[in-house]
């Protein structure tokens, strides 16, 4: 297994380690990425053996909504994924490869590539991630150990956020796919709700029903409305409460600027940016990544005294 820790170290037991699939369970989760939202309903199904390791079966059910071709398609959505449990470290199945998904042994400053081969290509460490926390979260009476998480920058420095908190049981608040922070248009997951038998937990930021589905949800169909647009010297961008990164990527998909910001109405000056057609992301404290696309007009010279 390529995925390692650089360092290791042994948290101090607070209670007997908890199942990473208990018997029931199931999460709700919002999902998005460059001009699609959507509803997925993830639910744990029973173990297999499958390449050499006995695995949680974990089926994806739900809908995107995309407005890549300008109107609204509505597309069913079917996966499945495999996770391993070995001790305190949990793996995924990643192109039938055995890799590292999460270490609840960790302790701040170990880090590991989550779950893919070296992402970003030779910028290594880029795409690891390193942990900067660990607590005990309790939920309904249970303690579930809990890790923070930040990106790893190819000099080796760490990105600052925003930072992704990993809950056992309830798994990665962003959901249970990684972004190596090198792509910029792939899917991304947000828990609203994880349940099991013994456990239920909504998050605090999902104001709705668990199993909202099919329809653009409030947060994803506010949040990325950049004005003026087109424009030329800057945008402004409505965005919720806490920090958020923005990135904005050029039509080649290069990135051409980043801020992170926890203004309410952010502005992003863009004067030094050639003419022509951009994207936005932004991405919030939990991981969740949303975008929209932003146009700069050609500079019109002044008009003559």
């Amino acid at each position: 297994m390529r995925a390692a820790l650089l360092t290791m170290a042994l948290l101090p037991l607070l209670a007997s380690a908890q199942s990473w699939c208990p018997p029931g369970a199931e999460w709700h989760l919002s999902t998005g990425g460059y001009l699609f939202s959507g509803y997925l309903h993830r639910t744990y199904t029973g173990d297999t053996v499958i390449v050499g390791r006995t695995a949680q079966r974990l089926n994806d059910e739900g809908y995107i909504i995309s407005t890549f071709s300008g109107q609204p398609e509505y597309l069913a959505q079917s996966a499945v994924h495999y996770t391993s449990v070995e001790n305190d470290l949990v793996l995924i199945l990643k192109n039938n490869v055995w890799d590292t998904l999460v270490r609840f042994d960790a302790v701040p400053g170990d880090r590991w590539y989550p779950g893919a081969p070296q992402p970003c290509g030779e910028d290594h460490p880029a795409g690891m991630y390193q942990v900067v926390d660990t607590t005990t979260y309790w939920v309904d009476g249970f303690p579930l150990r809990s890790c923070t998480l930040d990106g790893v920058q190819a000099d080796g420095s760490l990105i600052g956020g925003p930072l992704l908190p990993y809950h056992e049981r309830i798994g990665l608040l962003g959901g249970l796919i990684f972004d190596p922070w090198c792509m910029f248009d792939g899917g991304y997951e947000s828990v609203r709700c994880y349940s099991d038998n013994e456990i239920s937990y909504h998050a605090p930021d999902w104001l709705d029903v668990c199993d909202l589905g099919l329809h653009v949800d409030r947060y994803h169909r506010d949040l990325l409305m950049p004005f003026p647009n087109p424009g030329s010297s800057h945008f402004t961008l409505d965005l919720p409460q806490g920090p958020h990164t923005i990135t904005l990527f050029d039509a080649t998909g290069r990135m051409v600027l980043q801020q992170r910001t926890t203004d309410l109405r952010p502005v992003v000056a863009t004067e030094a940016l050639p003419a022509g057609l951009y994207r936005i992301t932004v991405r919030d404290g939990r991981g969740g990544v949303l975008g929209a696309t932003w146009v700069k007009d050609q500079a019109r010279p002044s008009p003559a005294p």
